[in-house]
């Protein structure tokens, strides 16, 4: 939202009290201590739904226990107040920090599973700790909650709705800071791709785990000022259909924008009050088929309308043009990289070549499945410098290796070193750090992050500068960032969604990322899978230029042999799991026993022979 939006938003909420009393004396029948009482209700319900947001909207975390931490949070305030009779805004500090203690020891738990089943143990985590309130009558109340009356500073309608809105307000700026934060933009790259992430040195399990006691700790806070204005707690928060509420409020107002939830509190709260006088059994039916038409029509939920709208116009002005920008911009970008004639597959093999130390060092490396021998007792050493081209047949189990030199499988046995470092089994944050980068075989980057923030992130990542709650992430490393993507001939679209640019300039932003790592061995798998044959020649030489330019080490694996003979200067063939021979790519070309297994079914003028 724009900051004249968020200003007219807040003198509203600002003018609410006095708007009521304006209402009052004009009509005598309304009620402005309802109307504030109203008010107040939407400041609460906007928070706890700001507060889920943090995990849904820019995360894409899907929790459904985030009823149970609002509910932690009103029970502190009233047990410290009722039962210990300490001041009631002790209970109000002591909330946020009773629902983050069960919100890590309950995340813990539920990060054993990942998705769909972190889902459900969430809603399992929600129903428990509904039923130990439900049940434990002689500390909470058991069904019948506990209720409170508040001193005679907060009894006042007014005065609570300016004391809410002023803890909400400065709760909002907080989590403003944090999601505009490096921290923020950790979480941003986690609601991507997972796995890219961990690619880029981000330890996911923690930064999730971190974000879900954070939005714990800010549900706490709503629920301890529902406790305040409703004066009481009952089991019925921590229900499991009470979990619905921050995710309908949430996707009705948008979760593409940081205040987008608390628009949706505002017109579920209208929603609320209207609908029920006329149709008191039906408003969840008519809220859900509003909701339903709001995702269909709009997908980033109201806040998100005016953009929507503006797309929509541009769009109709500048028609055709408008459709085709991304598949040209594509096309141009890749067009920048016309490396000269010395790049061509002669002058490279020609090219006199010193190898360096062992980079790389796989010794005895396997890799089972059950009774598949996936990779069996492979070693191989990659030179620093080279150009070390993997190839095999379907099932040689080229990937699986790239997969356990990187950390996304484990080993059966074997080790694996790297730069004298002993990786094998490192989670794949931990082998990022040391100065691995990889291109997947599915091309894997944050399709809605922009060219510029694929690059910035992951310079972020490789900095350590994601664990800062503070300073703004737009700001740090951006002009690096630019100059790497006019490096690899994306400058020009650094702006656009990483996801609008063709499959070829996505294969660049994916060694772009890896050289913000500052790798020194770049993994390629299948790079160009997936190709024209335009697009291979182009993407190929891009990334023989920066190779040769940035002093690279290459390890990948192709099955298209024009592109390992022109690139490669070790090749390494592999063969049901093993290593059947391995050399120079002339050598490997003339040899018989890769021609039986493997080259034979190619072309003779693809050989070469």
């Amino acid at each position: 939202m724009r900051w004249g939006a968020v200003l007219v938003l807040f003198l509203f909420a600002a003018l609410i009290p006095p708007l009521a009393g304006l209402n009052e004396n004009l009509n005598p029948d309304a009620s402005s201590r309802f109307q504030i009482f109203l008010a107040t209700s939407a400041l609460v319900l906007a928070l706890w739904a700001i507060s889920y947001n943090l995990m849904l909207g820019y995360t894409g975390m899907v929790s459904f226990a985030h009823a149970a931490y609002y509910g932690v949070g009103a029970y502190t305030v009233a047990l410290i107040f009722k039962r210990y009779h300490l001041p009631i805004l002790v209970g109000l500090a002591a909330a946020p920090f009773a629902a983050a203690a069960v919100g890590v020891v309950t995340g813990l738990v539920a990060q054993r599973a990942v998705r769909l089943y972190f889902s459900l143990l969430t809603l399992a985590i929600s129903q428990l700790l509904f039923s130990l309130a439900f049940t434990w009558y002689d500390f909470t109340g058991g069904d019948n909650g506990i209720s409170v009356t508040v001193p005679d500073q907060l009894s006042d309608y007014t005065t609570l709705y300016y004391f809410t809105a002023a803890v909400v307000g400065v709760c909002l700026l907080l989590m403003f800071l944090l999601v505009r934060s490096p921290f923020g933009a950790a979480l941003l790259s986690i609601r991507e791709n997972r796995q890219r992430a961990a690619a880029i040195g981000i330890n996911v399990k923690v930064y999730e785990l971190a974000i879900y006691t954070i939005a714990s700790l800010f549900a706490g806070v709503a629920g301890g000022l529902f406790m305040l204005y409703q004066q009481q707690a009952y089991p019925e928060m921590l229900y499991w259909t009470a979990n619905a509420q921050p995710v309908v409020v949430s996707l009705l107002g948008g979760t593409g924008t940081f205040l987008g939830p608390a628009v949706g509190a505002f017109i579920y709260v209208v929603l609320d009050n209207a609908v029920s006088k006329q149709f008191p059994y039906q408003f969840d039916i008519i809220l859900g088929a509003i909701v339903l038409g709001v995702v269909l029509a709009v997908p980033g939920g109201i806040s998100d309308a005016p953009t929507v709208f503006l797309r929509l116009r541009e769009r109709f002005h500048r028609g055709e043009k408008a459709e085709a920008a991304p598949a040209e911009s594509a096309g141009e970008a890749i067009r920048m990289f016309d490396v000269r004639k010395a790049l061509a597959t002669d002058a490279i093999q020609a090219e006199e070549v010193h190898p360096g130390q062992t980079l790389l060092q796989i010794e005895h490396l396997s890799r089972r499945f059950g009774g598949l021998r996936a990779v069996e007792d492979v070693s191989l050493e990659v030179k620093q410098g080279d150009r070390h081209a993997i190839i095999g047949p379907n099932g040689a189990g080229k990937s699986t290796l790239f997969n356990l030199i990187t950390g996304q499988l484990k080993p059966t046995s074997g080790a694996v070193k790297f730069d004298g470092r002993d990786i094998t089994g490192k989670p794949p944050h931990v082998i990022a750090r040391t100065g691995i980068g990889r291109a997947f075989q599915i091309t894997t980057i944050f399709p809605k992050l922009t060219v510029r923030q694929n690059l910035q992130f992951a310079m972020l990542a490789h900095a350590g500068y994601t664990v800062r709650p503070f300073g703004l992430a737009s700001r740090i490393f951006s002009a690096e960032a630019q100059e790497l993507a006019e490096a690899v001939g994306l400058g020009a679209w650094a702006e656009l969604p990483a996801g609008q640019l063709s499959h070829g300039d996505q294969r660049a932003i994916e060694i772009a990322i890896s050289l913000a790592l500052g790798s020194k061995l770049v993994l390629l798998d299948e790079p160009t899978a997936g190709m024209s044959a335009y697009e291979t020649d182009k993407a190929m030489e891009l990334v023989r230029r920066l190779a040769t330019e940035r002093h690279l080490t290459l390890l990948f694996c192709e099955h298209d042999m024009s592109v390992v003979f022109s690139t490669a200067r070790t090749v390494t063939v592999m063969h049901q799991g093993r290593v059947l021979t391995e050399g120079t790519p002339e050598q490997i070309r003339h040899d018989p026993d890769v021609q039986k297994v493997y080259l034979g079914e190619l072309e003779q003028e693809e050989l070469g022979a």
